[in-house]
């Protein structure tokens, strides 16, 4: 379970570092995919955590159900995030980016850990 997670948070970094860009700036430089992602990655050890403790402890296994527990807490995630970069003048920016790329990099982790949660079982 934790090498799936990890290799998850792995791709998802990865692939991350192509999809930054796409908010930062005015012109696409994969300079702000790599800058974004060493913002990022401390982060994925977060949701690596997180998402053990979400399938640990939850009664109810089904994938949709356990995405949307990702989804909250990378909402929360977030959030708090936001407020701790509060500055009154871009505290809307601010989470709207976070919220918006917390929901995608959350995204692409769920699904590449169910992708890779499939492969083992079919093992």
């Amino acid at each position: 379970m934790l090498k799936n997670k990890i290799i998850s948070a792995v791709i998802t970094l990865i692939i991350g570092i192509f999809i930054i860009p796409l908010f930062i700036g005015s012109t696409y430089s994969i300079a702000y995919g790599i800058y974004g992602t060493a913002f990022t990655a401390p982060a994925m050890v977060i949701a690596v955590i997180v998402s053990i403790l979400i399938e640990k402890y939850s009664k109810n296994k089904n994938a949709l159900f356990m995405y949307i527990k990702h989804l909250l807490c990378a909402l929360i995630f977030s959030l708090v995030f936001s407020l701790v970069n509060f500055n009154a003048n871009t505290f809307k920016d601010t989470i709207y980016l976070a919220s918006l790329m917390g929901s995608i990099y959350i995204t692409i982790f769920v699904i590449f850990d169910y992708l890779l949660r499939s492969l083992n079982k079919s093992k």
